[in-house]
């Protein structure tokens, strides 16, 4: 299952490396958009970029390849059914990318994880925590 192997992402990588590596298993494994949709029925994953998307890498070379810390999110939904259901899913979900991606050959840089809000998207009510991981990239 490992994604990305050892070495350096490039930009254009992170997500599909991301997405291979949080790929479904079983059935009761959420489906993950490698894109922002907007729609969804949860329980779901969606991958997108953090602000800052891009900034420049340690020391801030002038000469030769560039490198850059790249904030990519981890949308983990969840169906608002009812309050403890809900966060209960909402608390696999979380610990499933945090799993999946700390077993993944690629050594992703957990940043933070926020706190659960409700949202609606398409009409549907949901809980939703983003997992945030920063990762050193080339453009």
């Amino acid at each position: 299952m490992a994604a990305a192997g050892l070495g350096m992402l490039a930009l254009a990588g992170v997500r599909p490396a991301a997405a291979a590596a949080l790929e479904p298993l079983l059935d009761t494994d959420p489906y993950v958009f490698e894109d922002v949709v907007d729609a969804l029925q949860p329980p779901a994953l969606m991958l997108a970029w953090d602000d800052p998307w891009l900034e420049a890498g340690p020391g801030r070379p002038t000469m030769g390849p560039c490198i850059y810390t790249a904030r990519l999110r981890v949308i983990c939904c969840a169906p608002r059914l009812m309050p403890g259901s809900g966060v209960d899913e909402l608390e696999r979900l979380v610990s499933y990318v945090l799993a999946r991606l700390r077993g993944d050959s690629y050594a992703w840089a957990l940043d933070r994880v926020s706190s659960p809000e409700q949202v609606t998207s398409s009409g549907i009510d949901m809980l939703r925590a983003e997992v945030t991981y920063t990762i050193t990239t080339t453009a």
